[in-house]
């Protein structure tokens, strides 16, 4: 569904023109569309600068996973997979200042990540392309990597088995260190 916003100028002086042809310039009532809080916000850039912050706005959305690899510790090494797992699926909500990875089994706030483990602080890296979070203290038994891709940017991930990730959404990629587990998810 397209987003009123695209549609705005149109409506405007469609408005305009019909209070002019019916000549109620003056008697018209004054009226105003307010925007729907939960209006489709796929079309909102990834701001890396606020996301860095802790200001997930940028983020809102419906978030799907699309793609994922896993290491069966088999000696193939990741293994890449399109859609969701059949065994673990994976869920990402966002609100304005929490993301929340698998029902609270990883949440980033601001410069914190919780998992079991606790809370671990977070370093970032934001090379104007895209924007890496990930654990400041690197002897934490099991780490995490979240990394903000937005759309229409080069990725550095590099999928097998026929597996393409699809830059025009933007992207959002959860690594675990546990089982070595990859996800991506696409903003809908």
């Amino acid at each position: 569904m397209k987003s009123f916003h695209k549609y705005k100028f149109i409506l405007f002086a469609c408005i305009i023109v019909l209070i002019f042809q019916t000549g109620c310039v003056d008697d018209s009532p004054i009226s105003t569309i307010v925007p729907d809080p939960t209006q489709d916000t796929q079309n909102t850039e990834m701001n890396l600068t606020q996301i860095q912050a802790g200001d997930y706005s940028s983020l809102l959305g419906t978030w799907k996973e699309i793609a994922y690899a896993d290491n069966l510790f088999d000696g193939t090494g990741q293994q890449w997979h399109t859609g969701r797992s059949d065994t673990v699926s994976s869920t990402l909500s966002v609100s304005t200042d929490k993301i929340n990875f698998n029902e609270s089994a990883m949440i980033v706030q601001g410069n914190t990540l919780t998992d079991d483990a606790g809370s671990h602080l977070l370093s970032f890296v934001n090379d104007g392309i895209s924007l890496d979070a990930y654990l400041a203290d690197a002897d934490t038994a099991i780490t995490w990597n979240v990394t903000f891709y937005p759309k229409g940017v080069a990725n550095n991930l590099e999928p097998n088995n026929g597996v393409q990730i699809d830059n025009t959404k933007n992207l959002i990629v959860i690594w675990y260190s546990g089982m070595q587990v990859l996800t991506v998810f696409g903003q809908e």
